[in-house]
């Protein structure tokens, strides 16, 4: 009696397994269909570069001996501190640039550097005055091809306020530039 029981229960439990394991196969291969016909085309594609930049004169931004001047333009040699890098995308996709520049340590009066942003060709960016602290976003959506390479020129002034600023002497300005990109995709 107790031989048939259990051998009652031994069938019962292997068809329990066995119709655990269709139901089992029968969903994997259900998911795995269902998959196949929602996946676009581009869905699982991942591309990539490197965007190198390449601080020609160091990355830190560190300036001295500054003197009261009219704006500079990219000739000037005195009173004005430059600062050149260049960005190059090695991606398969286009690129947006956002240059920022972030002051770490500014002994200055608020506003009273300006700074100037040039591309390659002596071409002005944009121009603004540096605040005490914080960051400054100095170039912005600067289309970048792929496989190109860019150069821009930072130039750093104390800005002539016809006013004695004898005060200024001696101090510094420190920071730095921050570069993002956005990688621009074409249907």
């Amino acid at each position: 009696m107790e031989d048939s029981k259990r051998r009652k229960n031994d069938i019962f439990y292997l068809l329990l397994l066995f119709f655990t394991l269709i139901t089992m196969i029968i969903g994997i291969t259900f998911t795995y269909f269902s998959l196949l016909t929602k996946e676009d085309d581009d869905s699982t594609k991942v591309q990539t570069g490197t965007l190198a930049i390449n601080y020609i004169d160091g990355i830190a931004i560190d300036t001295y001996a500054l003197m009261p001047i009219n704006e500079p333009n990219l000739s000037t040699k005195y009173s004005v501190y430059k600062k050149s890098f260049s960005v190059k995308s090695t991606g398969t996709l286009d690129q947006t640039l956002n240059i920022s520049m972030f002051v770490t340590d500014n002994d200055f009066d608020d506003k009273a550097l300006s700074y100037a942003l040039y591309d390659s060709t002596g071409y002005k960016i944009s121009k603004n005055s540096i605040p005490k602290t914080g960051d400054i976003l100095i170039g912005s959506n600067i289309y970048l091809k792929s496989n190109e390479k860019k150069t821009f020129t930072v130039l750093i002034w104390l800005q002539e306020n016809n006013k004695n600023q004898d005060y200024e002497m001696g101090n510094t300005f420190k920071g730095g530039f921050n570069i993002d990109a956005s990688q621009i995709k074409y249907q």
